[in-house]
């Protein structure tokens, strides 16, 4: 721990040796936006017939230094903008001259045609204002703050939020609530899920490259769609509103516990940028002419079972982002903005360990592992806006995202049989999304705005070659394989492909002063396709000498293939395979009316018409179909109640609904990868259904980014979709019930302060309880009724950071990150044993940045600084103890970046 802080002690020592330079003041200020107050970041100030100019922070605040005694004229530009001309500024003595400055948005006057210029939405202060203004209570992140916090997904975003925290498979879960209870978009527009067992996109596809915002809202509004009580949460992805810019960066780096170790990594076709999948015609092709005649002509996979060994070299990567604009003729204007982001990691956990316990407390089996992991996330965006008339814009939008992560783990222990085992694991999972959308927004006098847009995306999930070998060690260490049922050597194949169309149209009406009037309509279309194949290796015949598993060439190749030694089965039945999908046609209506000044009230309704369809075979190859057909409203009210400027009071209520995934509606054995839990659907599953109440406070100091709010909250959950266990011949599979009821509540706190000047603190808490009860006779679970799985009691967020300019170019930044996550319940306890929980975990981050001009910076990050170990352990009612059943390290990780802008 003292080596750690020396580290943190030095960095942030040689980040201020950085800034020692000082300059005289001679005129300075802020530069803000006259009607909102919003500082201009990146506004000029130069005098008149000169070079000498500055800049504006991010806190609109410039400094003109060094200047002679004498008179100047200022000119004073930021794009968009009015310019400001002021003359005959006398400089005298040592004693600065302060000149604060509020500008006006730029308006063209053509005829009858007026273009107005659009808000930058990615500063903290500008979107403090944005949530203040909102009819809904939200919570954002812009990409400013983001960048500040080290924040290098939307995934490590969403977790620094009140109430929000991610389970280890990377689920959502929001106030206690699940991944099933929440939703995401895309620029408003709903975005599909590649992994089968999760509702949500996984968060970490989105790199803060391509981010503009981040906004979560926890309380429902007519105009969205109802499945959702947890949050929605609406990642808005950059566009070009400002100058032209063109930037480069890159960063080294890797976690502590794995630079220059050995690393330990399986034989795949090609690299992390390509898939590899399955031939399909190895599927389509006769079962008896595959196994007899083909594998033994032929090599199917084009891959081994070999482990090579290399060393682990720090990881790179970067980003590269331009923003071009056109004034065109009549006031029109023309956008471009395009980023490309690539990252890569490498992770090992040395000594992990996972045991399953018996009713009694004993060990049922017990393994200790290692795990190498390779990681490759890259993304693009493209978009390309066209402002004309007033502030008519039409905007594409192309977003394309890749993830994709190699694994490695060895384990030895023991199996339930006391046998002392080695397994041999590989996995290659690839996760990709390409999405389009197309957006436009007409006004029609001052009263009436239409807003259109459509998208269409295409999500996957590839498993192309997951591949297991075991091995058998006796009492005096010798290895053979382990051949108990000629399926412990295979190779698993699975592939998943979803697509989605949707189109929104709604128009607004505006009377009084402030009042709205929206109606609207939406649909949306979903369809999606799976499949799987395993392939089991009969090696019977063989009994070769082992000295090393990562060696396997000689005796698991294509020579014993051909010579019919070894024989492969393909197992690729029907229930293997499903196709599902889900249509939505939606109206709603909505009115927002103030009557009196202080009191807005939202009231609005929503229609939706649901069919939601899964085709599959059961266990006896029979061709099934289940449906799910609804149609409901769902009303909404959101009060907000201003008792001055600073000041407000919101209320929210509404009811919403939880519906089935796919894979919980089809009632066949379903299992996506080889070792992963079996699962099987209920088709007499019904839709869930959420009454959802909230009250928030709400403190925003005028011309400052403090705020303080406090939020109590109450759901109601009729009929909630939990997951439970079956036995079923003598083991435990996964099914799906809807619960009698449940509930949720909490309450969720958050401060901002500027503590002296460019030092500010932040934190975030939130304390919930939640319960759920089960039907009677339902399943195997030890509690019929319990608190939410996945929801911690408690969560603490907090941040603290220093941002000083120095000059009119170079600026620092200074930031530590703290997180705590209380307890929850990582998986249900069965046949009288307890839950397994995840015990309390701690996280601390460190962010460092220097600006040395306006070009060329520096960063420096480290996190897990704690290097936490994350820990789950299981209450043994039997004998009154509780036992760690799981532990990992992920470990402490640094990174250094260099960024360039032009």
């Amino acid at each position: 721990m003292k080596t750690v802080r020396k580290k943190v002690l030095f960095i942030v020592t040689l980040l201020s040796l950085l800034s020692t330079q000082l300059m005289a003041e001679n005129i300075k200020g802020i530069i803000r936006d006259k009607s909102s107050k919003e500082p201009l970041t990146g506004a000029t100030v130069q005098i008149v017939g000169t070079n000498i100019g500055v800049i504006a922070d991010l806190d609109g605040n410039y400094n003109l230094a060094g200047l002679k005694n004498g008179t100047y004229n200022l000119e004073i530009k930021y794009v968009s903008y009015k310019t400001i001309q002021i003359r005959n500024i006398k400089v005298s003595g040592s004693t600065p001259t302060v000149l604060n400055f509020e500008m006006e948005p730029e308006s063209l006057v053509l005829g009858d045609v007026t273009v107005v210029a659009r808000k930058n939405l990615e500063g903290e202060k500008a979107l403090l204002q944005e949530r203040q203004k909102a009819t809904l209570a939200i919570e954002n992140m812009g990409a400013k703050e983001m960048s500040l916090k080290g924040v290098s997904s939307v995934a490590d975003g969403v977790k620094k939020i009140t109430g929000v925290s991610l389970a280890s498979a990377g689920q959502l879960i929001v106030r206690g609530l699940g991944d099933r209870y929440s939703t995401t978009t895309l620029n408003g527009l709903p975005i599909a899920s590649p992994n089968p067992d999760n509702k949500l996109i996984p968060l970490d596809i989105f790199p803060t490259s391509t981010v503009k915002n981040i906004t979560v809202s926890k309380v429902y509004e007519a105009g969205a769609f109802a499945d959702y009580s947890g949050a929605h949460v609406d990642i808005g992805t950059r566009e070009n509103t400002g100058e032209d810019f063109f930037s480069i960066s890159i960063n080294a780096g890797g976690k502590i516990n794995t630079l220059f170790k050995d690393f330990y990594s399986s034989d795949r076709k090609g690299s992390l940028f390509s898939t590899g999948n399955l031939n399909k015609s190895l599927l389509t092709m006769n079962k008896s002419e595959f196994e007899d005649s083909y594998v033994k002509n032929n090599d199917p996979f084009g891959t081994s079972f070999s482990i090579s060994k290399n060393t682990s070299l720090p990881v790179i990567g970067g980003s590269l982002g331009v923003g071009k604009s056109w004034k065109l003729n009549n006031g029109q204007r023309l956008s471009l903005l395009a980023s490309v982001g690539i990252s890569n990691d490498s992770q090992i956990l040395e000594d992990a360990y996972v045991t399953t316990l018996t009713a009694q407390g004993t060990n049922l089996n017990e393994f200790s592992y290692d795990k190498y992991t390779s990681e490759l996330k890259m993304a693009g965006l493209a978009s390309v806006g066209y402002t004309f008339r007033k502030a008519d814009r039409i905007n594409y939008t192309l977003f394309y995202a890749r993830n994709a992560v190699d694994a490695y783990m060895r384990r030895e222990g023991y199996d339930s049989e006391g046998v002392n085992l080695i397994g041999s694991n590989s996995v290659f999972h690839a996760y990709t999304l390409l999405n389009n959308q197309l957006l436009g927004h007409h006004e029609f006098g001052k009263q009436w705005d239409l807003n259109w847009s459509a998208s269409y995306g295409e999500t996957g999930s590839d498993e192309p070659d997951r591949r297991q070998v075991m091995f058998r060690k006796d009492d005096a260490g010798a290895l053979s394989l382990f051949k108990l049922n000629k399926q412990e050597t295979m190779r698993y194949y699975g592939e998943l492909d979803e697509k989605e169309v949707v189109g929104d149209l709604r128009l607004n009406y505006k009377f009084g002063e402030s009042n709205k009037i929206k109606i609207g309509g939406t649909y949306k279309d979903k369809d999606r396709d799976f499949t799987s194949a395993r392939f089991y290796y009969n090696l019977n015949a063989i009994n070769p000498t082992i000295t090393d598993i990562y060696d396997t060439d000689g005796y698991l190749n294509q020579s014993n293939l051909a010579n019919g030694t070894i024989s492969i089965t393909r197992d690729f039945q029907p229930k293997y395979t499903y196709y599902a999908g889900s249509e939505i046609a939606a109206a709603f209506a909505e009115a927002e009316y103030y009557p009196i000044q202080s009191l807005l009230v939202s009231l609005g309704v929503r229609y939706e018409h649901s069919t939601q369809w899964v085709r599959y075979w059961d266990d006896a190859s029979n061709e099934k179909r289940s449906e799910l057909n609804t149609d409901d409203f769902f009303p909404a009210l959101n009060m907000k109640y201003n008792f001055n400027p600073a000041n407000s009071l919101r209320l929210s209520a509404s009811r919403t609904v939880t519906r089935p995934s796919f894979i919980e509606m089809a009632p066949f054995l379903y299992k996506e990868s080889y070792g992963s839990s079996e699962i099987r659907g209920n088709e007499n599953l019904k839709n869930g259904y959420n009454y959802n109440i909230d009250l928030r406070y709400e403190f925003f100091p005028q011309n400052s980014s403090d705020m303080f709010s406090i939020t109590g909250y109450y759901k109601k959950l009729e009929s909630p979709i939990e997951r439970v266990q079956e036995s079923s011949g003598g083991s435990a599979v996964h099914s799906f019930r809807n619960a009698d009821n449940g509930m949720a509540a909490g309450v969720e706190i958050e401060i901002r302060k500027e503590i002296i000047k460019n030092l500010r603190f932040g934190i975030n808490g939130s304390y919930m309880y939640t319960d759920v009860k089960l039907p009677e006779g339902e399943g195997i679970y030890t509690d019929s009724q319990r608190q939410l799985q996945g929801a911690s009691p408690y969560l603490i967020n907090a941040d603290l950071s220093y941002t000083p300019s120095f000059g009119e170019e170079r600026r620092m930044s200074l930031a530590m990150m703290y997180n705590v996550q209380g307890p929850r319940i990582h998986s249900v306890g069965i046949y009288n044993l307890g839950n397994v929980e995840q015990q309390a975990l701690h996280t601390f981050d460190f962010v460092g940045n220097y600006e040395f001009n306006k070009h060329f910076s520096a960063k420096v990050q480290l996190k897990d600084l704690l290097n936490s170990t994350v820990r789950f352990k299981q209450d043994v009612p039997s004998t009154g103890k509780v036992v760690e059943v799981e532990s990992f390290k992920p470990g402490m990780s640094a990174e250094i970046g260099f960024t360039y802008k032009f």
